[in-house]
């Protein structure tokens, strides 16, 4: 979804944050294994304490048992770490991905055709100018900025182990030769579980957050997620990247969620009360502060007590009221002589793993070019897909001429559009076949380029 096409009013987050996520069953398979979740803070409290939470998980299991645990994770995992109040973020994130591990156990344990299911899950948390990565297996979070295109996990894949820890595997000799789909950590199988926690780390106005499962990390280059973030809203960038993916085969299911940070400011407008706001400001209490508030209202009510009993001299109660009544101004007008002071948290992870350039280039033009040509090819021939050929035939027009004056954001820009216009025009048949005629006629047609969007 497209968090921003919501209504401003009750989405208060909307000046400072925007998100599209999308979730495709790829060409090859007949049912989609990932799931994502995305929980936009409801208020400005909740913004500051626990921040916005992304979810995104691939399932693995026969009988639909991946479905059931990718589900669980992007369901449960984020309940989990919202409960932990408790806790700092990063203590609450690897706990809530234990928590969803030990409910993955369970639903295994408790029915054959579940038996080893597990999923992939990554969860990412956007607070005001800090963020976390909760991460289990080979899906993957990165950020945008300045032009670089950061991995900020490290992939859970005997691959990655390998390459990077080769004495712990030397078995393997040649990286080339290790199958790229097998994980080295899940939800759900693994014993002795080790969730990798990043963060806090920085985060800034125009920072971009992509999280994606490897139905596009294994058909998409680094850079090339880089460019299409560089160039396009979180709405056209996540319905770019899953069209791409397919059209390169798509052997995979794929989601993709994209986060833009807009400001790390506390809106002014929306989303919480005045009380609210002026609470978010004030730092809590520390343990001696709520003694001597305490305190101050027992001493304040015996003050009253012995004022209307006379028990002591009116000088004394006089006094005590007095006493009473600055104490409590100092902890409740006043609430920064008393705060806590907000302790350093030590950074975890070792990321960034892996960095690109998101400028675009030549390589990126000629191959989104040569992808627009047979994508067309194809459609031409097809009467059932009827597409304003002309505005295509325009727009590809426009992007040879960019990429002439060398202009590769223009081209980049151009054949983009060309791919996603003509795959919503696909889109369209594929789901009005499926609502007129039988499921397996439909995904004759599905093998076609495009895809089934689910949401």
């Amino acid at each position: 979804m497209d968090a921003n096409k919501n209504d401003k009013t009750a989405n208060w987050w909307s000046s400072s944050l925007v998100y599209s996520a999308r979730s495709d069953v790829g060409m090859k398979r007949r049912n989609n294994q990932d799931s994502y979740s995305a929980h936009p803070a409801p208020t400005t409290r909740v913004w500051r304490t626990r921040g916005h939470v992304f979810v995104v998980a691939d399932g693995m299991g026969a009988h639909k048992a991946g479905e059931l645990a990718s589900k669980i994770a992007a369901t449960e995992a984020p309940q989990f770490y919202l409960k932990r109040t408790n806790q700092s973020p990063s203590e609450a994130l690897s706990g809530a991905l234990l928590d969803a591990h030990e409910v993955i156990r369970k639903r295994s344990e408790g029915n054959f055709d579940f038996n080893n299911m597990g999923t992939t899950c990554d969860m990412l948390v956007l607070m005001p100018g800090v963020g976390y990565v909760g991460h289990v297996g080979d899906s993957r979070v990165y950020r945008l900025r300045n032009h670089v295109f950061e991995q900020l996990t490290f992939d859970h894949s005997l691959v990655w182990e390998v390459k990077y820890f080769p004495t712990s595997h030397s078995a393997y000799r040649q990286v080339e030769n290790i199958p790229k789909n097998i994980i080295t950590r899940s939800l759900g199988p693994t014993d002795n579980l080790t969730v990798d926690v990043e963060g806090p780390f920085e985060t800034q106005a125009g920072d971009v957050f992509l999280m994606c499962s490897d139905g596009l990390s294994g058909r998409v280059e680094d850079s090339e997620m880089g460019q299409i973030l560089e160039l396009f809203s979180p709405a056209d960038a996540t319905e770019a990247l899953v069209n791409l993916a397919n059209l390169r085969g798509g052997p995979d299911n794929c989601t993709v969620v994209v986060a833009k940070i807009l400001s790390n400011e506390l809106p002014e407008t929306r989303g919480s009360s005045k009380q609210e706001r002026g609470y978010e400001k004030r730092p809590p209490l520390t343990i001696p502060a709520w003694i001597l508030v305490s305190l101050t209202a027992i001493f304040g009510l015996l003050a009253a007590v012995f004022l209307v009993f006379r028990f002591f001299p009116g000088g004394w109660t006089s006094l005590g009221i007095a006493v009473s009544s600055f104490v409590a101004f100092l902890c409740v007008a006043s609430p920064t002589i008393f705060g806590q002071v907000p302790k350093q948290v030590e950074r975890q992870g070792n990321g960034p793993y892996m960095r690109a350039s998101s400028l675009p280039t030549q390589a990126f033009c000629d191959s989104l070019e040569t992808t627009c040509q047979q994508l067309c090819a194809q459609m031409r021939n097809d009467p059932n897909v009827e597409p304003d050929w002309n505005g295509v035939d325009r727009a590809r027009d426009m992007a040879v001429k960019a990429r002439e004056k060398n202009d590769f954001a223009g081209s980049v820009r151009a054949n983009i559009c060309v791919v996603n216009y003509i795959m919503r025009e696909v889109r369209k048949y594929v789901e009005l076949v499926k609502r007129t005629r039988s499921h397996s006629v439909a995904h004759e047609l599905y093998e076609k380029p495009g895809g089934n969007e689910t949401s």
